[in-house]
């Protein structure tokens, strides 16, 4: 039935940028109309397209009017194509679409001014042109280059609205042929994203100019075509007005880099289709609004029609919806306008977590009864809602376990192929995210439907972001019609989304009546959603309401949000809109964040920074001028090495994943933090396990345990199903028996959740695990024989270079100058090639300080730069004294007194350290030394405090019991496991992006080398302790710029400590929290025995014995 039309699209007039007339290339009137009425002044002097060889639109140049949002656009609209029926769009077959994807012709010119006057002619000859891919970036094509910028503009001055004379253009062409039964049809052209400005012309005739770059223009191009082939051109120019308001942190791109197509219709036609699906969390009731725009409605007697698909493919609805359209008092002439509703008693809601669509059809029929046009949209019941400081899905309080997301592809740039798309989807649903914002644009429409389809809360974001010109172009009158137009754009062709909670405003470009006006018409529009923008709070985060609904800070501390969460009086909730920025070997901290989200009512989650690195491939044999790698193995590139400048450096390398999808360890860390359940042991015989899922109970999972002791399973079996209502918790009994332990054991029991309907994953998917201690031997009994068989007492001799202590297996020297261990030989092996000696250093991590792009703020808020100042990279050791002495059993002792203090700087106690050092030789070869450090309080906190070896190469083979598989820190390792855990030396290295520390294990009892024959070593610590083995070394990791500059070192690097200082976030947000730095001032111990192993040796073994 019809019904009135309370809250849907204002009047077409004073909500779109355009009024269309067609490709009439006269009189087009480009007002840049918006819903403030900012006029570009001369728009409709020539027509629609720009005059060859000279300026568009006659004087006015619509590159550097920001007024002028574009000219002869259709209004914004849903994405929807045409079928000739509606079971076909059921089906989805027969759609009236024609693709113009694939090769088209292009050359780049220097300027605008140089497009050759007959660009546009239908019969030019481009034979002579480059064949490139559409869509692409001619940036990643062999023109031009890529550039990456964070804040600063690509180029000089920066002068809104004014961009540089040199400003390369692209010219495509491409041709067509209509398919058979398009004759008489009304042809629409959809370019779907140019960067930045695209002047249209077909067969010569010009038919409209698009500004926004990241949403589509059509343009109604019937009047231009004619039969058989027709030509399309396309100019592109890379820097407009446009380029101030598009400045996000990102690769600076250019071109046609999203799909283009045909779609016709009839006459009379489905201009839009607008659907609303609420629901009633407290009855199960649905309310279904389906508004359709008719264009060119030649009079009365025709009728809209629509149907609702339940989830299953049957009918939703007792019979069809209809109502006639009419026409609207202020709206474009043959616009008609139907609004049609239903209730439904019950309905299955929406959600991320179960992401239940229905689909609707919609019809057009004419007044003889015939079925004209229809079309498809899928939709959603679900409501959003604010509600006492709480963002409500259905009702429920939802937790944002979220990432940002750049559209980026390592060979593509911003034309992100379909498949990479899915894969995005398949990895974040696998890693447990539920929310995913679009930075800093609106995405491709397919990830839209993706998120529908599998289940994301999506925050759309307005391709908005003035960084460079943060304070003035949000109060700048000339750009409120861009500001408005790009919003309210993204409105109109996103509405139709469940999984779209929430309008962004864009991104860090201050705050500003541009900003209230956007969001006074998304409010009109759509009051369904609520409204982000994190400049409204950003100095105040008790302002801003009329631009957000949300207190969405970027990068606050644990401390202010918690403090906010216990005194604020705002009805607002607090959803991070980043955090945790995930740059190199990062995401410290993200435990402690999730502690007091998890602890605060009114903190809700938050936005990860982000999802990808956007690094872009050279490889040996790449042809493209530029991306190369030459004599080197391939490796992922970052700004300044297309020889782009101005640039950032690596700070476009800040993602949870690789370019390539691969994921960075710190994803492992936020999978198990995003995980929905938990348990924990009530006593000895009960589990608790909580559901932390916000609408599914738990019989979807699949619980599966095992018992360790000492990291091999003893005992595994698996859990009844459990029922657990959402946000409720469930005892059962504990479901293994306790282990008897020998002295020093260790117990665990680790429950495995598994799921067979995790989108895109595939079956028997782990979706997580809880970890249990269940208990520990008694403490061993002092040390006597281990497998390594002792041998007689040992001898020492004394030679003017220093001692050999020398026995049945064993050889160790000793130096005078410095106490160093020069050689340790047992049964003929050498296991040291230096060291053991005190450790400070680790190469930078991106957190510790961006090396590559130092400025007064990381010297002020990086610990890397402190250290540097500290000279803590050349300690220099003075050795005070050496002994060599008897022990106890026939041991040797040897100890050692030293001072380390940067070279060139002051020898006061207070800017030091103090090393005392003790290893007593065993007769069975075994090394057990202990350390003690005082360090002056006149230092910095420490990179790390600990020891490291030289191991002679060939010792490949590592194993460790501690936490893993993959690395883990002090702050980051709530998603590594305790376990037994092996590889090679080779695989501990992880390629970030910018070579820096990585491949630390932590809580550590022991670890192993082994040759191929089975010889090695044991580090074994009666405390926990840190370790890390590498091929690369930390001076080596810390000067390298890309991967393929590391050269490997066959020695293995071999690091205990006592502590590693932790990660944080502190390249873009917090540092470490201050629990996990290495402090000065203090003293530190480190006590482990290096023990020689045999081929037939048990690792943990040969550890418990010692």
């Amino acid at each position: 039935m019809a019904a009135n039309d309370p809250t849907g699209r204002p009047d077409a007039h004073t909500t779109t940028g355009d009024q269309p007339t067609g490709a009439n290339a006269t009189g087009a009137n480009a007002t840049g109309a918006n819903a403030t009425g900012a006029n570009a002044t001369g728009a409709n002097a020539t027509g629609a397209g720009p005059a060859t060889g000279a300026d568009a639109l006659g004087a006015l140049r619509v590159w550097e009017t920001p007024e002028f949002t574009g000219a002869n656009r259709l209004p914004g609209r849903a994405t929807l194509l045409p079928y000739p029926t509606a079971e076909q769009a059921r089906a989805q077959t027969g759609a009236r679409v024609l693709s113009l994807d694939g090769d088209w012709a292009l050359r780049v010119v220097d300027r605008p001014e140089d497009t050759p006057a007959d660009f546009p002619a239908a019969d030019l000859d481009v034979s002579g042109w480059d064949t490139v891919a559409v869509p692409g970036n001619w940036t990643m094509q062999g023109h031009g280059r890529p550039q990456y910028t964070n804040v600063q503009m690509p180029f000089a001055p920066n002068r809104p609205p004014y961009v540089p004379a040199a400003n390369p253009t692209g010219l495509y062409r491409t041709t067509f042929d209509l398919p058979e039964g398009w004759d008489g049809s009304r042809v629409v052209l959809h370019v779907g994203g140019a960067i930045s400005v695209s002047s249209i012309w077909v067969n010569g005739v010009p038919v409209g100019i698009g500004k926004d770059s990241r949403l589509p223009s059509e343009y109604d191009v019937t009047a231009a075509l004619r039969p058989g082939a027709n030509s399309l051109a396309v100019q592109v120019i890379q820097w407009s007005d446009a380029s101030y308001v598009e400045d996000q942190d990102q690769w600076w791109q250019a071109g046609i880099h999203r799909s283009v197509y045909l779609y016709a219709t009839e006459a009379t036609y489905l201009a839009d289709v607008a659907v609303t699906a609420g629901y009633d969390h407290t009855t199960g009731a649905g309310t279904l609004t389906v508004k359709a725009e008719v264009g060119q409605l030649p009079g009365p007697g025709w009728k809209v029609t629509a149907t609702l698909d339940a989830p299953d493919g049957g009918p939703a609805l007792a019979q069809p919806l209809t109502g006639e359209p009419a026409a609207r008092a202020g709206d474009l002439p043959g616009l008609g306008v139907v609004t049609l509703a239903a209730d439904l008693p019950s309905v299955s809601p929406w959600s991320a977590e179960v992401p239940t669509l229905y689909t609707v059809l919609v019809s057009l029929v004419d007044p003889d009864g015939n079925e004209v046009e229809a079309t498809r949209v899928r939709t959603g019941f679900r409501t959003v809602e604010i509600r006492d400081r709480e963002l409500l899905v259905n009702g429920r309080p939802v937790y944002i376990r979220g990432v940002n997301r750049h559209e980026h592809h390592e060979k593509f740039g911003s034309a992100v192929p379909k498949e990479t798309v899915e894969q995005d989807v398949r990895v974040l649903k696998a890693f447990n995210v539920n929310a995913v914002r679009t930075s800093h644009y609106p995405p491709d429409p397919y990830f839209l439907e993706l998120a529908d389809i599998h289940g994301f809360y999506v925050v759309d974001e307005a391709n908005i972001e003035a960084h460079a010109n943060y304070t003035t172009i949000c109060d700048d009158p000339r750009y409120q019609a861009a500001f408005v137009d790009r919003v309210s754009r993204m409105v109109l062709r996103d509405r139709n989304h469940p999984s779209v909670i929430a309008w962004s405003l864009g991104n860090e470009s201050g705050y500003g009546p541009n900003h209230d006006a956007a969001a006074g018409w998304v409010r009109r529009v759509d009051p369904t959603r609520v409204v982000h923008y994190e400049g409204a709070i950003a100095p105040d985060w008790s302002a801003g309401h009329p631009s957000s609904d949300l207190v969405c800070p970027m990068y606050p501390s644990i401390d202010r949000i918690v403090e906010w969460a216990k005194t604020t009086t705002d009805h607002r909730p607090l959803i991070m809109c980043e955090y945790a920025h995930a740059m190199g070997n990062s995401c410290g901290n993200l435990a402690d964040y999730w502690a007091a989200i998890e602890g605060y009512h009114g903190l809700q989650g938050g936005f990860i920074w982000e999802m990808l690195d956007h690094g872009i491939a050279k490889s040996p044999d790449d042809p493209r001028p530029g991306f190369s790698s030459g004599d080197q193995p391939g490796y992922w590139a970052y700004g300044g090495d297309f020889g782009d400048t101005p640039h950032d450096g690596n700070f476009v390398c800040d993602g949870l994943f690789w370019p390539d999808r691969t994921p960075h360890p710190a994803m492992w860390e936020a999978k198990r933090l995003f995980q929905p359940f938990d348990a924990t042991l009530v006593g000895d015989d009960r589990l608790r396990v909580r559901n932390k899922y916000d609408f599914r109970d738990l019989s979807h999972l699949r619980i599966s345990w095992e018992v360790t002791v000492d990291g091999t399973v003893v005992e595994s079996g698996t859990l009844p199903g459990l029922s657990t209502a959402p946000g409720a918790e469930e005892e059962v009994a504990v479901p293994w028996t306790r282990p008897d332990l020998g002295p020093g054991q260790e117990a665990y029991g680790t429950l495995r959740f598994h799921a067979d309907d995790v989108p895109l994953a595939g079956p028997d998917h782990e979706v997580g695990w809880v970890q249990l201690p269940i208990g520990t031997g008694p403490a061993a009994s002092a040390p006597g024989e281990t497998a390594a068989a002792a041998g007689s007492g040992l001898a020492v001799e004394e030679s003017g270079d220093g001692w050999t202590v020398r026995g049945d297996r064993v050889e160790v020297v000793v130096r005078r100058a410095d106490g160093a261990l020069t050689e340790w030989r047992v049964d003929g092996v050498d296991l040291l090639e230096s060291g053991p000696v005190v450790n400070t250093w680790r190469a930078p991590t991106d957190n510790d300080g961006i090396r590559l792009d130092e400025n007064p703020w990381q010297r002020g808020h990086q610990a890397y730069f402190r250290w540097l100042d500290a000279g803590l990279d050349h300690l220099v050791t003075n050795t005070e004294s050496v002994r060599v002495e008897s022990g106890k059993d026939g041991g040797v002792v040897v100890s050692r007194v030293e001072r380390l203090t940067p070279d060139g700087g002051k020898e006061a106690e207070d800017n030091g350290l103090v090393h005392e050092a003790r290893w007593e030789i065993g007769a069975d070869g075994s090394l057990t030394a202990s350390h003690h450090i005082e360090v002056g309080a006149g230092l910095p906190d420490l990179p790390r405090m600990g020891v490291l070896a030289t191991v002679p190469a060939g010792f490949e083979q590592v194993e460790w019991f501690g936490r893993g598989p993959h690395e883990s820190y002090v702050d980051r390792k709530a998603g590594a496991a305790v376990g037994r855990w092996s590889g090679t030396v080779d695989e501990q290295y992880v390629p970030y992006i910018l070579p820096q520390e990585h491949g630390n294990k932590t809580d550590v009892r022991w670890l192993s080398l082994r040759r191929a024959d089975g010889a090695g070593l044991l580090v074994s610590a009666p405390t926990p302790v840190e370790a890390g083995v590498s091929h690369y070394s930390a001076r080596t990791l810390g000067t390298a710029r890309h991967t393929a500059d590391l050269v490997r070192d066959d020695v293995t690097y071999l690091t205990v400590d006592v502590r590693q200082r932790g990660l944080g976030g502190a390249s873009c947000g917090p540092d470490a929290l201050e629990v996990y730095h290495v402090p000065s001032g203090t003293s530190y111990d480190l006590a482990y025995r290096l023990v020689p192993l045999r081929a037939d040796d048990d690792a943990a073994q040969v550890h418990r014995a010692v």
